[in-house]
């Protein structure tokens, strides 16, 4: 079975630790005070650039708090172009650094202690950003204080902008103690911006839909709702053939196939459908199950190692199984669950040892692209506005060369989904997405192709125990199978 979906909502409640005292709110920039009215000053004229060349301001912000959680969000974040992340300290126990999202969380003892987490965040703006002030909300814990540092970085050198210190709570709103507040641009007017090279990368654009063969025939007895319309085993060469057939005609490029390591049966059923594929004309990959540990904790550094180690060995000459640019791609579930610097460390070694690969990571944390080539999200209902999380990440894959020079181009993905309910597995929680007669997944094709991806991924193609499958069905038919062919076709097409 696989990885469970884990989804984090988390509201701290921090009642007996919430200071009695006024809130403290301040705000300063360098050598002048904020002007209640902001003029906005028009954007230097911009000369023509040559083709793949992009104009940008760059800003730095530095984030920190001593509290146990805090928030910082852009509420004017469409002329943001790309993103990277400096550095993370401190001991923290998340930090999400989303395009226009920032988050830093610690255990309520270290913020009890007075200690800090920080990050250190580089943007790339549009140069008609300036030309109205930057909009953010800040929240924070009842303790202690959050600080925004912003700057305009210019040949190197940090110039500050504004400083913001917010201590203490809002009486209003106790527990989330918010602070909007904006930042005047017009001052990077007095320089002009800068300009880099951009490129995407030369990818034919192809549909991918995951894959799990892990099915027996007592599997269609019990968490369903629906059936397929032959119940099957996973191992049966047949059954592997009339997906791979069922899929092309769908406009469908390739499976990426659940993999839970050297000797397993999905690695057994994975050289089946290697095997068809070739035939066939059809790509495959794998989804390496990160959560495949003891009781589904995530896999050590030696286990993971030793797994890539594998897999590229064992399959980087298969003709069917998908390469960029020479190297196999290996898609990965759940990397936010391994410190980013374990996976460093992994690729790097595997580097050394003539065992390259191009790798996706997943979730929409623009740090990951620090170590891996791309980005993907299994998801797309968790996102609440799934269009602009789209839109703002593909601008900041797209762009990431423009703050981290000699870049090579990353990979772009969006994910598509039909639906979404797990309430029938008995250790779950339970959550449901209707699939709305298919407009569900009509609107999640509308929003990936609005954001102009490399590829495209389907979750899923017969994930049933979480009702996802576009695999035709007992219920459904083949009105996913429609469904894909005409989104498929409409984005090769554009």
């Amino acid at each position: 079975m696989r990885g469970t979906l884990v989804f984090f909502i988390v509201i701290i409640f921090l009642s007996s630790c919430i200071p009695t005292t006024t809130p403290v709110l301040t705000l300063s920039v360098p050598d002048t005070p904020i002007s209640s009215t902001i003029t906005a000053s028009p954007s230097p004229t911009v000369t023509a650039l040559p083709v793949g060349m992009k104009a940008y301001y760059h800003i730095r912000i530095e984030y920190s708090t001593t509290s146990d959680w805090s928030t910082l969000d852009w509420l004017t974040a469409e002329n943001i172009l790309a993103m990277r992340v400096l550095k993370i300290t401190g001991e923290q126990i998340n930090a999400e650094t989303n395009t226009d999202h920032l988050a830093l969380n610690q255990i309520l003892e270290n913020a009890q202690a007075g200690k800090a987490v920080s990050m250190k965040v580089d943007y790339a703006i549009a140069p008609e950003a300036i030309q109205q002030p930057i909009q953010f909300h800040l929240q924070k814990g009842g303790l202690n204080s959050s600080t925004v540092r912003i700057y305009q970085i210019i040949e190197g050198r940090e110039k500050l902008l504004q400083k913001i210190n917010h201590r203490g709570i809002v009486q209003k709103d106790p527990g989330l103690n918010p602070l909007d507040f904006s930042v005047d641009l017009s001052p990077l007017a007095e320089n002009p911006p800068h300009a880099a090279q951009v490129h995407k990368k030369d990818l034919n654009k192809m549909v991918w839909a995951f894959y799990y063969s892990w099915y027996h025939m007592n599997d269609w007895t019990h968490w369903l709702k629906d059936h397929p319309l032959v119940r099957y085993e996973s191992g049966n060469q047949d059954i592997i053939l009339q997906h791979v057939e069922q899929a092309q005609s769908a406009g469908i490029d390739g499976f990426i196939s659940s993999w839970w390591g050297p000797g397993s049966e999905t690695d057994d059923n994975l050289k089946k459908l290697l095997t068809i594929a070739k035939e066939k004309n059809f790509w495959v990959t794998v989804y390496l199950e990160t959560m495949a540990g003891p009781n589904e904790t995530a896999l050590g550094e030696e286990k993971i190692h030793e797994w890539l180690a594998y897999m590229i060995r064992e399959y980087r000459d298969n003709p069917a199984f998908f390469k960029v640019d020479g190297k196999p791609l290996i898609v990965i579930w759940a990397s936010g669950a391994v410190p980013l610097e374990t996976w460093g460390r992994v690729f790097a070694q595997l580097r050394t040892e003539g065992l390259d690969a191009v790798y996706l990571g997943m979730g929409y944390n623009l740090s990951n692209l620090e170590v891996f080539d791309g980005l993907h999200d299994y998801t797309a209902f968790t996102h609440p506005n799934l269009e602009q999380t789209l839109l703002f990440t593909a601008s900041a894959v797209r762009n990431y060369a423009l703050l981290a020079d000699g870049s090579v181009p990353k990979i772009w993905v969006a994910t598509v989904q039909p639906g979404y309910d797990d309430t029938l597995q008995p250790t779950r929680e339970g959550f449901i997405k209707e699939r709305e007669n298919g407009d569900y997944y009509r609107f999640t094709w509308e929003a990936a192709i609005q954001s102009d991806p490399d590829w495209i991924f389907i979750t899923s193609w017969n994930e049933w125990w979480e009702h996802t499958y576009i695999e035709p069905s007992e219920l459904y038919g083949d009105q996913y199978l429609l469904i894909t062919r005409e989104y498929a076709e409409k984005w090769k097409e554009k």
